[in-house]
């Protein structure tokens, strides 16, 4: 096994806690109203995208379907 030596060992643990302190001020200066607004915004912007490409795939099977000579309809909701 093994063992590092102790003032690697020791060195990583006051590295690894002023990390973690560092994140954890940052995290308090964060205007969250602005995280949720950007987020809110990305996910519309993300939802109207899949919605597009599936709009869009739906189409072209009902295209393909009709020049096979397939009756095709879409699902009415």
């Amino acid at each position: 096994m093994f063992k590092m030596p102790e003032k690697l060992s020791t060195a990583g643990s006051y590295s690894t806690a002023g990390i973690l302190l560092g994140i954890a001020h940052w995290l308090q200066s964060v205007d969250w109203q602005q995280v949720a607004v950007v987020s809110a915004f990305i996910l519309g912007i993300a939802t109207y995208i899949t919605n597009l490409y599936f709009q869009r795939r739906q189409t072209r099977a009902i295209e393909k379907g009709a020049a096979e000579g397939k009756v095709v309809l879409p699902r009415q909701e």
